[in-house]
């Protein structure tokens, strides 16, 4: 319980800390994703858009199946090693929506270990550090623009607070996730 509200409260330092739920979403019928989140501070060093400060106190990670023998080599190569080392099959790809302290809303950063990861800015800067945000993406849509084709089924939703790089500290309150028909839930 947090300010009136049932919330999933993470803590990270110099560390990752997440919770996956395995869902199967049909993004034509559901495609917009609402949920709340709260940051009360950014991580001091972070910034996506570069390997070593790769780091946000909030992300929605949403993983999607697909036929993995249509990617290049070296991203099958990449999934591959990726189940030789951690023993866990690598997704088609991964969409995340994440707070980030400088990029734009709405920008498009690419994973610099695959193509397979992009993330999505949500909300970024100080501006609305320690209020609660209510976020609503059109998934479909995004995953289009980010990948340049249509999405696969959505197979897990999850989230994550993370300073591993940044060796930071992250604090953040996630509350209701969910996926609508249409683009902002009734009150």
């Amino acid at each position: 319980d947090h300010e009136g509200r049932t919330v999933i409260a993470a803590r990270a330092q110099g560390s990752a800390s997440g919770l996956v739920f395995p869902i199967s979403i049909d993004l034509k019928e559901y495609p917009y994703l609402h949920w709340h989140w709260k940051v009360p501070s950014l991580i001091r060093d972070a910034d996506n858009t570069q390997r070593h400060l790769e780091d946000s106190p909030v992300r929605i990670v949403i993983t999607f199946d697909g036929d993995k023998s249509k990617l290049p080599l070296d991203e099958r190569l990449f999934a591959d090693q990726f189940r030789m080392f951690t023993k866990q099959e690598f997704p088609y790809a991964i969409l995340m929506y994440i707070w980030e302290n400088r990029a734009p809303v709405g920008r498009v950063i690419d994973n610099l270990h695959t193509a397979r990861i992009k993330m999505i800015v949500a909300d970024t800067g100080a501006e609305n550090l320690g209020r609660w945000r209510s976020e609503t993406r059109n998934v479909y849509e995004d995953f289009k623009r980010a990948f340049g084709e249509e999405p696969p089924r959505i197979r897990s939703i999850g989230i994550m607070t993370d300073s591993d790089n940044t060796g930071g500290d992250a604090e953040a309150y996630y509350g209701d996730i969910l996926f609508l028909r249409a683009g902002v839930p009734a009150r």
